[in-house]
């Protein structure tokens, strides 16, 4: 028997323009302090993994553990006892392993300090997903502003850093404690939000009236709170699991939102029992593919698609993403390639632009085949979502991305 695919017609969307507040002013509420001398008045940088380091040393600038910017699970509490402690005060954990700290910055290089006594026991430390491995802060003296980790050789770019509590108990202690103190980051880089992407697996579901479907939200980070709702649900319902229902024919919208605000959306068309929504098996049949690429850098709010738009400063400088493929149309099995370009069309340069791409129905990117004229491809892009760390684009200036992808069924 003769075999016909469904045919896919790909829609883009195309022109997703990102504004950008970079201004004297949006750093000025920055709340690091910048060193102004290095330890022991030395000429050079002269601090070490072990050094307490009560002030961030020059070309260094530091944040406080009280950071609102910095995100602490489930455990952690604010102690305020001991000397040399930064601002007065460290966040510690309850003394329970697999407790975790989050947080993202801009820069190329880090530096975390802790709080050091003999009933710590210490930290994994991850930077992008690279297990750096355990770190102790286990000390016969109590003191804070303990230099714990450092890191001198990042790619200038956005960072995203994790500390997990280990099991280390020492002799002197059953205890885990692990104390965060301040962080130190390069002087002209900046704590970012730790911020959060939310996509679904499917844009369009088709359902008999009676019939269910699944909807699948993928966040970054993993394990955000997702609530989901239908905007008609005489038509089509949804549960809290995104567990779709057909109730009656017509078409309504699934819309899937985090605690913070951001929404992707899904379009269910539902038919009467008995109909098929798309009848006819020949390969004029079409289908559609619709594709949203998000960019984003430290000082812009996130857009793209139905994403409401947030700003953070002035609007003094915009970014074009223009998404485009080689084909217009595909078969089942078919390769291609997208291609982004994003432009920097303001005044100012646009700091630490990350590019977004969830892979839309029917599409799985080649990941190892994603090519960037600038910035490189972050380590936890799959072939479902492509995450580029660009960088600095500055006025005028072009980047070039291209992702080579395949249509499944």
């Amino acid at each position: 028997m003769k075999n016909y695919f469904k045919k896919f017609v790909i829609m883009f969307v195309m022109s997703l323009v990102l504004t950008i507040g970079f201004s004297v002013s949006a750093f000025a509420s920055d709340d690091g302090v910048i060193g102004i001398a290095n330890l022991n008045n030395t000429t050079e940088n002269s601090a070490k993994v072990g050094s307490i380091l009560k002030d961030p040393e020059k070309g260094w600038k530091r944040y406080d553990d009280a950071n609102n910017k910095i995100v602490y699970g489930s455990g952690w509490s604010s102690y305020n006892n001991g000397p040399n402690v930064y601002k007065g005060a460290y966040t510690h954990n309850n003394k329970t392993v697999g407790k975790a700290l989050k947080f993202k910055f801009y820069g190329e290089k880090l530096r975390i300090l802790t709080w050091t006594a003999n009933d710590n026991s210490g930290a994994d430390v991850k930077i992008d997903d690279k297990d750096y491995g355990n770190f102790s802060n286990c000390s016969n003296s109590y003191e804070g502003s303990y230099l714990f980790f450092e890191e001198l050789n990042l790619p200038k770019g956005v960072h995203e850093v994790s500390l997990i509590t280990i099991d280390k108990k020492y002799t002197v202690s059953k205890d885990n404690w692990f104390a965060l103190d301040a962080i130190d980051i390069d002087s002209n880089g900046q704590l970012l939000p730790y911020d959060e992407y939310l996509t679904l697996d499917k844009s369009t579901l088709n359902l008999t009236k009676g019939d269910s479907g699944q909807l699948t939200a993928t966040t970054t980070p993993a394990g955000a709170k997702v609530t989901w709702k239908s905007s008609d649900p005489s038509v089509a319902t949804v549960d809290s699991t995104g567990k779709v229902t057909g109730i009656k024919e017509g078409q309504a919208t699934i819309t899937a939102t985090t605690a913070d605000g951001l929404t992707a959306t899904c379009v269910v068309t539902i038919t009467p029992n008995g109909t098929d929504p798309n009848p006819n098996p020949d390969p004029t049949d079409t289908d559609k593919i619709v594709n949203i690429a998000h960019a984003k850098g430290y000082n812009t709010n996130n857009a793209g698609g139905d994403v409401t738009i947030i700003f953070h400063g002035s609007a003094d400088t915009t970014l074009s993403v223009v998404k485009t493929a080689d084909v217009k149309e595909v078969w089942i099995g078919d390769n291609f390639t997208y291609t982004l370009v994003i432009t920097n069309t303001g005044t100012k340069t646009a700091k630490a632009v990350v590019v977004n791409d969830p892979a839309p129905n029917h599409i799985d990117f080649n990941v190892s085949g994603v090519t960037t004229t600038q910035g490189s491809v972050d380590s936890s892009s799959t072939s479902k979502n492509i995450i580029v760390n660009v960088g600095d684009i500055p006025p005028a200036g072009t980047v070039t991305i291209k992702v080579p992808a395949t249509v499944i069924l």
